[in-house]
């Protein structure tokens, strides 16, 4: 849900503003949000924080009638998702454990090694990402903002998850000879 969620809400913030005031938008956002917090509530703490951010900011924009606020919710959570990622790594517990997990993958020492390893990598690339929404925040073009906090970070991160798949079969097939 969240990821459908991360792709439809740039391109309904440029359409609903084109149409509505903002005002209105605000309110639409926090309806749909408090119900997308409902259905989340029994679950882990992880999916209802997204909700609680997209509730918070539409209250925000509301009471301080500014778009920026509604245009800065993706920087947000790029925000937070970098901040999980550093701390995942710090922690020495690797987000990626938890996906590996969720699917009952089990990984030898040396991919247990080299997947902790890995997690500054997605740091320094979930932090590019914070720098490229900023940056075109800073753009003020609608345009670049709607395609970037749509579909152009994920690009970003496909590109990185690329990279790495070939690091990866690069790093194991040369300590296989070694």
């Amino acid at each position: 849900m969240n990821l459908l969620i991360s792709l439809l809400y740039a391109p309904v913030i440029f359409y609903s503003l084109k149409n509505f005031e903002l005002k209105t938008v605000s309110i639409v956002i926090f309806i749909f949000s408090f119900l997308w917090f409902i259905t989340n509530i029994k679950k882990d703490f992880k999916e209802f924080i997204f909700p609680l951010f997209y509730m918070f900011v539409s209250i925000l924009a509301f009471l301080l009638d500014d778009f920026l606020l509604l245009k800065i919710l993706p920087l947000l959570i790029s925000s937070l998702i970098s901040i999980f990622i550093l701390y995942s790594y710090i922690s020495k517990q690797s987000f990626i454990f938890i996906f590996l997990e969720k699917i009952n993958k089990k990984v030898n020492e040396k991919e247990k090694d080299y997947i902790q390893k890995s997690t500054l990598f997605w740091f320094f690339v979930s932090f590019i990402n914070i720098l490229v929404h900023g940056y075109i925040l800073k753009l003020d073009n609608i345009i670049y903002w709607t395609f970037y906090s749509s579909i152009g970070w994920y690009l970003l991160f496909i590109i990185a998850g690329l990279i790495q798949f070939l690091h990866k079969k690069i790093y194991f097939k040369e300590k296989i000879h070694v």
